[in-house]
């Protein structure tokens, strides 16, 4: 004989208060969800999952090199150089494995 099973109340996790809060500001950051968990009590984290959860507009942060400058990937720049030289990309085969700064150099002197 088994025990029917019994429905338990699940616990909200972010209250009518706190999602009127979210939904006061009209931009997301990384800044704007530090200060909305501030104010409600929960972390970061949290604040951006449930921006997202609730269909709203979030700006994600890029991420950047120790020298400032953003995060590109070698066969992007391949192509641009491949680009800049009026030429298949895949005639620049292997060029990918050159170091990052060697090949920015390269497209800089060619553009």
């Amino acid at each position: 004989m088994s025990l029917p099973k019994i429905k338990t109340a699940k616990a909200v996790n972010y209250t009518a208060d706190m999602v009127a809060v979210i939904k006061g500001y009209d931009s997301f950051d990384a800044d704007v969800a530090q200060d909305i968990a501030d104010q409600i009590g929960k972390s970061r984290r949290s604040v951006i999952a449930k921006i997202k959860s609730l269909g709203l507009p979030y700006a994600i942060k890029r991420p950047t090199r120790k020298d400032g400058s953003p995060v590109s990937r070698k066969a992007d720049t391949v192509a641009a150089i491949a680009k800049a030289l009026d030429m298949p990309v895949d005639d620049l085969d292997g060029l990918a494995k050159a170091p990052r700064l060697a090949l920015s150099n390269l497209l800089m002197n060619i553009s």
